[in-house]
């Protein structure tokens, strides 16, 4: 599968338009599965989501097997609707000497309400290209949701 024809395919089925999607690392805060996992991380107007692949056995990839390939290991995805979200705490920018010397990535931490209960949930994002983006139509989100969203 191509991957446009991947992502048309993904907005057919949340029947919403993906505003932006990248790599990131899942660290903690969703129903107490622990990180760390990669994953891809998008978000539409409506809500945020995280969503996982199952893996290939590294004995089944050291054997080119084909058909029947054992496709297992933790996975997960998860929605998060915009409306129970109630803080998002940016990381600041990392000076160069930062960059340099300090572990990649930056976590962005979003609380947010789950029946009733405040929950914490870390993402490592690797681009600040994507965090300013998040950060951008977030606050345009906000907006639309009469500020339940705050900074």
């Amino acid at each position: 599968m191509k991957v446009e024809q991947y992502w048309e395919e993904k907005e057919k089925e949340i029947q919403e338009k993906i505003i932006h999607k990248c790599l990131t690392e899942y660290l903690s805060g969703y129903q107490n599965i622990s990180g760390p996992i990669w994953g891809l991380f998008f978000f539409t107007k409506q809500a945020l989501y995280f969503q996982t692949f199952p893996k290939k056995s590294w004995y089944s990839s050291l054997i080119w097997q084909k058909e029947n390939e054992d496709w297992s290991g933790d996975y997960f995805n998860f929605r998060l609707p915009w409306k129970d979200i109630r803080k998002i705490i940016f990381p600041k920018k990392k000076s160069i000497i930062k960059k340099i010397f300090s572990s990649p990535g930056s976590i962005v931490r979003l609380e947010y309400l789950s029946q009733n209960e405040r929950y914490i949930l870390d993402i490592l994002f690797n681009s600040d290209e994507d965090i300013d983006i998040l950060k951008e139509n977030s606050s345009s989100i906000v907006t639309d949701l009469e500020d339940s969203v705050k900074f």
